[in-house]
Formats: structure tokens, sequence, C-alpha cells
């Protein structure tokens, strides 16, 4: 018992050594815990000061860039319209690139920022090929879309079928076009019916009929007969129908009934 409190003493005296070759350490501490306080207090202020700043820079106007042809300015204004004022730093460009690609006629669209105040918008416009059907266009990347408003486009050619017959649509009218213009004509209006025949209306009201069977060469042989009619032969034309295996049949302007020829 006695050894034990010699020990304490000892290990007491030892502690007010130490102490006392440490002067001031508590005063040291406490300094350091009041800057630490100091620096904290100015982060945010910091922060404070940076936020108030970034809140003062506002998008003051917006710039659209692109090729417009058939966009509705009044649709594009409004739907653009929310992100003026909307701050510089914080805006969501991937939301205005949606928003943009939302209207019926833009293909893409991006966007960008310019210091200090400026939203620029890229836009790039679908290119129609096509009518499709009576009230929207097959564009250049074989897209079905709706434009309201937008009546067709007479110096466009007319396609009418199911959406998914759209490629097949298209490749069909190509081929037939590089077919007819060895006489001159082309397709104004081309439908698929029952994936089994084809009904092509030309540019000088002549209607085509042919099914899918052979239905090039067929249209060929159409080709190398109509270099044979007069002019007069070729203003009573009617209607050709074609998917006879071994000839054609022919309806006359002039005569209500059906003719056939080899």
């Amino acid at each position: 018992m006695k050894g034990q409190n010699q020990a304490t003493v000892k290990s007491a005296q030892r502690n007010q050594q130490s102490a006392a070759q440490v002067p001031g350490l508590g005063r040291i501490r406490l300094l350091l815990i009041v800057l630490l306080l100091v620096f904290i207090a100015a982060g945010l202020v910091v922060r404070q000061s940076l936020h108030n700043w970034l809140e003062q820079n506002p998008i003051q106007q917006i710039n659209v860039v692109g090729d417009l042809h058939h966009v509705d300015q009044d649709r594009l204004k409004a739907a653009l319209a929310p992100y003026v004022a909307d701050n510089f730093f914080t805006v969501n460009l991937e939301k205005v690139k949606s928003t943009a690609e939302s209207l019926a006629w833009i293909d893409y669209a991006d966007a960008k920022k310019e210091w200090p105040d400026t939203l620029v918008v890229l836009l790039h416009e679908r290119i129609p090929v096509a009518n499709w059907g009576g009230n929207e266009f097959l564009s250049q990347k074989g897209e079905i879309f709706s434009a309201e408003h937008v009546q067709p486009d007479p110096n466009l050619p007319t396609f009418i079928g199911r959406q998914e017959q759209a490629p097949v649509i298209a490749e069909r009218f190509t081929k037939m076009q590089k077919i007819l213009s060895e006489i001159g004509l082309s397709v104004k209006k081309l439908e698929l019916e029952d994936r089994v025949s084809w009904k092509a209306q030309l540019n000088n009201g002549l209607v085509l009929v042919v099914d899918e069977q052979n239905s090039l060469e067929k249209l060929k042989r159409f080709v190398q007969l109509y270099t044979l009619f007069t002019d007069q032969q070729k203003q009573q034309l009617s209607k050709v129908d074609l998917r006879y295996e071994n000839g054609l049949a022919i309806k006359w302007k002039k005569n209500d009934g059906d003719t056939d020829a080899a």
C-alpha cells in the first residue's frame, strides 16, 4: 500500500514537470480552436457569396442557329421561353436539347452557353422526302412524323401503306423512278396494297397497277410499249394493269371498259 502511494506521488510530480516544460500549452490549444472556427466561418461566407454571385447571372438571350424552313417559329419561341432568365451556370443543357427535339420538325438539337449571358441552341431540321398518307411526312432517315397545321407538300411524292412498310415503299419508289424516267414520267403517289400489289399514280395522271412478282420487269415492259403510243393515245391512257404474266390491260379515258393488249 505504501509503495502504491509513492508511485502515485512520483507520477504526479512527472506530470507537473512536463507541464512546466511546455508553458502556455492550454493557450495554444485555444488559439488553434479559434483559428479553426474562423476558417469555417470564412468558408461559409465565401460559399454564400459565391452562391449569391451565381444567382445574379441569369440568361439574357437565346440564339437559335440552324437552316430552318418548316419549324413553327411561334412554337419554337414558346418552347424555349422558360430558359430565359434561367441561371447561366446551372441551366440544364440536356433538358434544353430534349425540349427542342420534342418539336415535330426537329431532327436533333444541341445546346451550349456563351459567356456571359447567352444560351445557343443549334437545330437540325428533318428533311421530308415524301408525304405519308394525308397528314404525315417521311423523313430522309425513314422516320414518319406528324406536323400540325401543315398541308402535304405538292412537290413531294405521296406514299401510302403501313408504317413498317415505309422502307420498302421508299426503295420501290426509287427503282420505279429510274425506270420511268426513260420515258419522261415520274411517280406522284405510290401505294402498297396488302403487300402483294403496287398502285402508282404518275405525274401525267396515269395509274399503274402491278403485283409483287417480277414487278420491275413488268414495268420495263410497259415502258417499251409506251414508246409505241402516239401522243394522242398517251393522253387517253387512264389505267394500265401490269399484273398479267404475258400481257397487260389498258383502260382508256374515253372507254368505260378494259381492253386487253399484248
